[in-house]
């Protein structure tokens, strides 16, 4: 290939990604709700004073640990710490006051259950810049960059449908959209874990461990793919320096959590979630895991609430040519020391065991984000190698899609669990979502609404517009590109 269609590839790679980055930030949370705001407290506190405590402000948030006298985030460090230089740097600049009443302009409805029926009088603005910064660097840039990854996988392969509209309907059609935009942990930890993958099975192992690591630091469930792999690594590669080279690039973040748990907790190997304030109990035995149960199971896998296979629909399709590929012969005899199958069925069959796999308030399963994100990745590489039919695919995504964006567009990821309590919520998108957005109850946190004024029905209508846009002229620019270069 000439250098100038390698730039030219380079430069259609630059512009997906940046559209991409557009897409998925277009709604950004600055909701004042319970892991976000317990993420975002300590960039605060260690701004103000020094510190991660977060005592000045632990009567702002349900989220948090006590150890001691003193309260703490519950949650995984490392989406908190990325984000303090970043708002350092706002500060700085005088800018750590921007925006804080930008989303004082419309009603917010997420709290109409509890008897609020404007959430703007609950609303902490300092956080606001806080919450900006990581939802941005949390959700949408890993969201992002995910989606190109995927496209770069198969920008090769010429399967029946673009790879462009392949893996945009497919992403945006899945929760990961939905937590696009928000500061969670689960889909920066999922690009981590993600790269590692991807480094395993090019087998530089030393980087794959350092990246599962961090994701570790991310989410601390992803800490199970530290043996599993360890243990597929000696069995596929035959030589325990090939398992000791991913276990040497775990160790600084090993040894990072067992300082951080140190300082604060007094021992390294108990994590600050083991101190939640509300459920200190429940997590003080085995952290909250369990036995899994017939309704974890079903409810994480295809029910209406909270299947994965419901709210990342591109899956069944994967699912059906998993099953016509293990029909050929050899093929299931491979899977017991495949990274992938081996950590998703025990990291779903762990998750199950949690004593809350539901999530909490959640649109889709969201402990299982970063299963998602592998899942979804590799099955639009399995997918994009057969001869599916296109119809097919676009239905299932476009369903997806459907609810995504209307999750997005009225509650986003505050979707109530009342399928717990009553078998007349059965389906997220129709019992809940569909409702909400009939009655006008919607999301005032987009770009147009918040920097324009822009109504939030205006708003919520222009992003199916512009995703439809971006797609059709990124999938012509490709297949105007490829044709040229064949």
């Amino acid at each position: 290939m000439k250098y100038s269609e390698k730039r030219r590839g380079r430069l259609f790679i630059a512009v997906f990604f940046l559209i991409n980055l557009l897409l998925s930030t277009y709604f950004i949370d600055l909701w004042n709700t319970p892991n976000p705001v317990s993420r975002a407290l300590p960039v605060l506190t260690f701004s103000e004073s020094g510190t991660l405590r977060i005592d000045r402000y632990a009567g702002q948030v349900e989220d948090k640990s006590k150890v001691g006298d003193h309260f703490y985030s519950d949650k995984a460090p490392l989406p908190t710490l990325i984000v303090i230089p970043f708002y350092e740097a706002l500060k700085a600049l005088g800018l750590d006051k921007i925006g804080v009443k930008a989303s004082q302009r419309f009603p917010i409805y997420i709290w109409r259950t509890h008897g609020v029926a404007d959430g703007r009088e609950l609303a902490f603005n300092e956080i606001v810049p806080v919450l900006c910064i990581g939802s941005f660097l949390c959700g949408s840039l890993p969201f992002a960059v995910i989606v190109s990854l995927s496209f770069l996988s198969i920008r090769d392969r010429h399967p029946p449908l673009s790879p462009v509209i392949m893996v945009m309907t497919a992403f945006y059609g899945s929760l990961l959209f939905v937590f696009s935009g928000t500061y969670f942990n689960h889909l920066f930890a999922g690009l981590l874990l993600l790269l590692s993958y991807i480094f395993l099975k090019e087998r530089k192992f030393v980087l794959s461990g350092l990246l599962a690591g961090l994701s570790f630091l991310s989410e601390y469930t992803v800490g199970l793919v530290f043996p599993l792999w360890a243990l597929l690594i000696l069995i596929n590669e035959k030589r325990i320096t090939k398992s000791l080279s991913f276990i040497a690039g775990t160790l600084p973040s090993l040894i990072f959590i067992a300082i951080y748990n140190y300082v604060i907790t007094g021992t390294p190997f108990v994590m600050l979630n083991a101190y939640h304030y509300a459920y200190g109990k429940e997590l003080s035995h085995d952290y909250g895991f369990r036995s899994p149960s017939l309704k974890s199971l079903w409810g994480l896998s295809f029910s209406g609430s909270m299947g994965l296979f419901v709210f990342a629909p591109v899956l069944v399709i994967a699912g059906y040519y998993l099953l016509r590929a293990c029909l050929r012969k050899g093929y299931i005899a491979k899977l017991p020391a495949d990274y992938l199958a081996v950590f998703s069925l025990i990291f779903f069959f762990v998750m199950a065991s949690f004593f809350t796999w539901w999530g909490g308030w959640s649109y889709g399963p969201r402990y299982l984000i970063v299963l998602a994100v592998l899942l979804i990745y590799e099955g639009i590489r399995l997918i994009s190698g057969a001869p599916f039919r296109r119809g097919f695919y676009l239905a299932f995504t476009v369903y997806g899609l459907a609810g995504a964006w209307m999750a997005k567009s009225t509650l986003v990821f505050m979707v109530p669990d009342r399928f717990l309590h009553s078998a007349q919520y059965s389906n997220t998108l129709l019992d809940v979502l569909l409702p909400e957005f009939l009655s006008g109850r919607l999301n005032p946190d987009s770009l147009p609404s918040l920097i324009l004024g822009v109504s939030p029905l205006v708003s919520a209508v222009l992003w199916p517009a512009l995703f439809a846009v971006s797609v059709v002229s990124l999938s012509y620019c490709h297949a105007k590109s490829t044709h040229r270069f064949k």
